[in-house]
């Protein structure tokens, strides 16, 4: 997708169309969080403890029964690809910022929400569905930037990716988990 926004809308840049595409991301999931959070506020603390219990019980039953969540089992949209624009990286970083639109592959996933509808605080619940989306598309921006400029870059920054994405996925629970 980056390569693809690179060709003609972003400037000829890389960096530019990698900009666009963890910017639309985190402002996607800023307003994902912003509404979770809002509708977990909207509602009696009981209430809302009720409903997290029965989301908890049934994302635990599905991930004892099937091995892969339940998500929109597709990749980013094929149709983007041919804006060859700023378009594409900013439509497939709103998809990716949100989660629960394209592939996910974690049952974890599902936490991000639940969590940000837990905290019942807008901007808290922004803040930890952001988090998620640095850390989802951020990496994979990285990601494609080593592999542009070193030679084998993916294979090499696996070394330092997958810590880094454990570190990311724990600040992400230090930040929408709300301690006693």
């Amino acid at each position: 997708m980056i390569t693809r926004a690179r060709v003609s809308g972003c400037f000829g840049s890389s960096l530019v169309a990698g900009a666009v595409l963890v910017s639309s991301a985190i402002g996607s999931a800023v307003l994902a969080g912003a509404a979770f959070g809002l509708l977990g506020a909207a509602l009696e603390p009981a209430s809302r403890a009720l409903l997290a219990g029965a989301a908890v019980a049934v994302i635990a039953v599905g991930a004892i029964l099937r091995p892969v969540p339940w998500q929109l089992d597709r990749e980013t949209d094929t149709a983007w690809l041919t804006y060859q624009d700023w378009r594409t990286a900013a439509y497939n970083g709103f998809a990716l910022g949100l989660g629960f639109t394209t592939r996910i592959g974690f049952w974890l996933f599902y936490l991000v929400p639940l969590t940000a509808f837990v905290v019942a605080d807008p901007l808290l619940a922004a803040l930890g569905y952001a988090a998620f989306a640095l850390s989802r598309v951020g990496m994979s921006a990285l990601l494609a930037a080593l592999d542009v400029w070193i030679p084998g870059g993916i294979e090499r920054a696996r070394f330092i990716a997958d810590p880094l994405a454990v570190i990311a996925l724990g600040a992400l629970f230090a930040v929408v988990v709300p301690w006693p």
